[in-house]
């Protein structure tokens, strides 16, 4: 079932609205620019058709094939929770980036919230999280091939929420979250798809946290962010190059205000969150949405050479916690998260535009 939106009413009456400002503070700002200096441009794509939700999981396949056109990149997405019915979906879904449009595919096996996703060789996998009465430990792999679930071994550590996930070596890593009785977790494991076994990884090198993000740059795994009923700064890598047969984990600058002999950190205080997003494009990794409190705007660019950030425009979407993001084709895309169906693609080097937050023109 293919699904594409070709006009969105509701984003037409905010562009007519977004012009009526713009004519009204015509001495201020120019028209169709931003009123404040950070770069960087959020474009609002068609709504996604399935319901809107959060704690949903996604991940990007690489896929060849004359079937997709141009398209390297393959977001995946599905499963979350839709707190306004009190519904836990199960539901899998195809975006593909080159057409803005929208596959259903197989169901995943459980109605599940804050599961845990990674791509390895060619697959998807898929388990944990919450069905609304116990965490899980089950795992799922799913064959883009023949649109199947098959459920391999359970995940070997305590059965958790909000947990991240990140593929080095082919090989994937889970750890943190949150268990049962609100317990933090810091353990890695590592599924190796090669021998279908899941092993005891080392242990995450900073604090016990739920609900942090995670990214990949040149196989080197970035964990930042989170929660552990109070805001934590720490901010580490895990170099695969450097370490490709054992997991070393290596801090990096916090992502406060902790170092009063430098300047670089003095703006870094909003970085902190939990509930937000991470994805990676042009080589820096983004981080967005979540928030203090869960929701929010603020997105910050972190570039490997230096460690250091940088604040960019912030999510032009509504303020919101627990989204999904790609990386697809080298942009970044964050979707859903607080019920909302919206999409949207960023494009970290372009002037900020109000007037382009309406239906994208493919």
């Amino acid at each position: 079932m293919l699904i594409k939106r070709l006009f969105n009413p509701h984003n037409y009456i905010h562009l007519l609205k977004y012009m009526c400002v713009g004519v009204l503070l015509l001495n201020l700002v120019a028209c169709g620019s931003s009123s404040n200096d950070l770069i960087g441009n959020w474009v609002s794509l068609y709504d996604v058709e399935p319901g809107g939700r959060t704690d949903a999981v996604s991940v990007s396949v690489s896929v060849n094939g004359e079937d997709i056109g141009n398209v390297e990149d393959i977001g995946y997405f599905g499963t979350g929770y839709n707190s306004s019915d009190d519904e836990r979906y199960n539901d899998w879904w195809k975006y593909d980036p080159n057409t803005n449009a929208y596959t259903q595919l197989a169901d995943f096996p459980n109605k599940i919230s804050g599961a845990i996703a990674f791509e390895c060789g060619g697959d998807i996998y898929v388990g944990g999280g919450y069905d609304g009465d116990v965490r899980l430990n089950d795992f799922y792999k799913y064959s883009i091939a023949d649109d199947s679930w098959l459920k391999i071994d359970d995940f070997p550590g305590e059965a958790r929420y909000g947990a991240v996930a990140f593929t080095v070596n082919n090989k994937g890593y889970v750890g943190t979250g949150m268990a049962a009785n609100t317990v933090y977790l810091k353990d890695f494991y590592c599924y190796d798809p090669s021998t279908s076994k899941w092993t005891t990884s080392t242990s995450f090198g900073g604090t016990k946290r739920t609900e942090a993000v995670s990214f990949v740059i040149n196989n080197v795994a970035y964990v930042v962010t989170g929660t552990k009923s109070s805001k934590v700064y720490d901010f580490w890598k895990y170099d695969g190059i450097a370490n490709p047969d054992k997991v070393v984990w290596e801090p990096l600058r916090d992502i406060y205000d902790t170092d009063p002999d430098n300047s670089y950190d003095d703006d870094y205080d909003d970085i902190v969150r939990y509930g937000g997003v991470a994805f990676v494009s042009g080589g820096k990794g983004y981080v967005t949405t979540g928030g203090s409190s869960g929701s929010g705007t603020v997105t910050w660019e972190y570039d490997p050479s230096d460690d250091t950030w940088d604040e960019k425009t912030g999510f032009e979407g509504a303020s919101r916690g627990g989204a999904v993001s790609f990386s697809l084709n080298g942009i970044g895309y964050v979707l859903t998260g607080s019920g909302y169906t919206d999409i949207w693609r960023f494009e970290p080097d372009a002037e900020q535009d109000d007037y382009d937050n309406g239906s994208t023109v493919y």
